[in-house]
Formats: structure tokens, C-alpha cells, sequence
């Protein structure tokens, strides 16, 4: 049999040229382990040695100001053995943050973040200023912000199986979770609770996924339970919703109170199969 018919009219060859060339991109990312015993003794260390497609892998305990802002692309940075904990310890990067990621494509999992404090009092675990994000299995609080989205235009965010708690400055303009003008945002499987004075989730994407989430208040001082301030297509689907007793606002779910906006074209909500619970002592407003 001819050996061009045996490569299938000749559709193989390339196809297999082209898996090699993809499993030799695949084999020059390296895995970059940090930790007491490891090549690098604390994150920031290996980012800053990291190429583009790296993996960085920290070892369980606590890394004391270990603040950085890096421009890589498609760095994955997790934790392993356990949760590794940044504490900012009174250091900030670039007087935004713990960590300020500038790369597209950047991966964050199995970590937690606190302490973060900044002169303009929105000190954030993580500020988002590259183009897509997604944080998985973190723990963020006793932040000025929790996560903090820098308005990147095009960017696609997902967070999921992710604890905020008691992230805010008490002047209501810092949140556990507050995303910009963004594409869209997912937002899943996550737990917000107990917000200093601002919100458990505020959000401008221009689309909303905001699915099976406990977003509660309970002993907080939090105002809305979710913000979506300029609107934007979103879902709300199967959320436990809780406004708490201390809370200085009675309104759980807001969606365009501060107006239409030309970057968040659609103006439709859906809240679906959710569950509702206010404790305010003086009423509240569900939508």
C-alpha cells in the first residue's frame, strides 16, 4: 500500500507535526517550587525568576511581606501541601496591594491573603490589572479589599470555592469583592460573609454569572449583599442570600442604582431559585 494512503491521504503527517509542536511548547514551561526547603524561599523569589507558562508551587505557611506586581503572562501560582498564607505585614506593591498581577491568563488556587493596607485605603489581596483572572480554592480577609479589579477591558474573571471575610476600611467604598468594567464575571461555589461597611460582592462586567454562592452578612457591617451598580446581563441563580442584624444598609440584592453605562449594554437580571433571609430589625428589600 502506498505510504501516502496509509497517512490517510496525507491529513496525518501535519497532524502529528502539529501535536509535537504543541507537546514541545507544553515541556518548556517549568515548575518553580518555593518554600523553607525549596529553590525559592518566598513566592515573589520565584515569580521574579518565572518565564511566561511557568507553574510556581509554595509550599504550606506563612510568607511575611511578600508583596510584588509582575507583568508574566500565564503564570499559575498554588499552593500546595496545604494552603500557603501571605500575610502583607504592613507592605504593600506599587501602594495597591499584596499581590498585582499585569499578565493575561494568570491562575491563583490553594492561596490565602491578609493584612493588606495602602495610603488610599483599598488595599487588596489581589488588584487585578492583567487581562483575565481566575482565582480558585482562596481564603481572602481582614483586607481593605479582598479581591480589587482594575477595569481591564476585555477581561473574562472567575472565582470559585473562594472564602472573603471581613475585607473593608468602614467607608463604604471597599469591598470584599469589588470587579470593574470588566467582559464578564463568574462567580461561583464561593462564601462572603461578614464585609467591613461595604459590600459582599460588587460588580460592573458587562456580564454576570453569580451562581450557588452563601453571600451572608451574619455579624458584619456590610451594606448591599450584592451590587451590580451599572447593570450588565446578569444571572443570580441559586445563592443563599443573608442580611445580617448589623448591616447599614436594608437593601440584599441592587442591581443599576448608579445608572446605565455605554460599557454594560445589556440591562437584564434574572434572579432564579435563590433564597432570601433579612435580619434587620428594621426590615429590608429583597431586589
Amino acid at each position: 500500500m502506498p505510504t501516502h494512503r496509509f497517512l490517510g491521504g496525507g491529513r496525518l503527517l501535519p497532524l502529528l507535526i502539529f501535536a509535537l509542536c504543541c507537546a514541545s511548547g507544553s515541556a518548556g514551561a517549568a515548575t518553580l517550587q518555593v518554600g523553607p526547603d525549596k529553590p525559592y524561599k518566598t513566592p515573589c523569589a520565584a515569580i521574579a525568576a518565572a518565564a511566561p507558562g511557568d507553574i510556581i508551587e509554595i509550599d504550606a505557611g506563612v510568607y511575611l511581606g511578600d508583596v510584588c506586581a509582575w507583568y508574566k503572562d500565564n503564570l499559575t501560582l498554588r499552593g500546595v501541601n496545604g494552603r500557603a498564607h501571605i500575610d502583607a505585614k504592613n507592605k504593600n506593591a506599587q501602594g495597591k496591594g499584596i499581590w498585582v498581577p499585569y499578565g493575561r491568563d494568570t491562575v491563583i488556587e490553594n492561596i490565602e491573603f491578609s493584612g493588606a493596607k495602602v495610603p488610599d485605603k483599598n488595599g487588596a489581596g489581589i488588584r487585578a490589572s492583567g487581562v483575565n483572572l481566575t482565582v480558585r480554592n482562596c481564603y481572602f480577609h481582614d483586607n481593605e479589599e479582598g479581591i480589587l479589579e482594575s477595569n481591564i477591558a476585555g477581561s473574562n474573571v472567575l472565582i470559585e470555592y473562594t472564602e472573603f471575610a471581613r475585607n473593608g476600611y468602614k467607608s463604604g467604598q471597599s469591598h470584599n469583592v469589588y470587579i470593574g468594567h470588566v467582559a464578564s464575571l463568574t462567580f461561583r461555589f464561593n462564601y462572603s460573609h461578614d464585609a467591613i461597611v461595604g459590600h459582599l460582592l460588587k460588580t460592573r462586567a458587562a456580564v454576570n454569572y453569580i451562581l450557588y454562592n452563601r453571600l451572608t452578612g451574619e455579624n458584619g457591617t456590610g451594606s448591599y449583599e450584592i451590587d451590580v451598580p451599572n447593570g450588565g446581563t446578569t444571572y443570580v441563580i441559586g445563592n443563599l442570600i443573608q442580611q445580617g442584624p448589623l448591616t447599614e444598609n436594608s437593601t440584599l440584592l441592587t442591581y443599576l442604582e448608579e445608572g446605565i453605562n455605554a460599557l454594560n449594554p445589556g440591562t437584564d437580571l434574572y434572579v432564579v431559585n435563590n433564597t432570601f433571609v433579612n435580619q434587620r430589625p428594621a426590615g429590608g428589600t429583597f431586589v
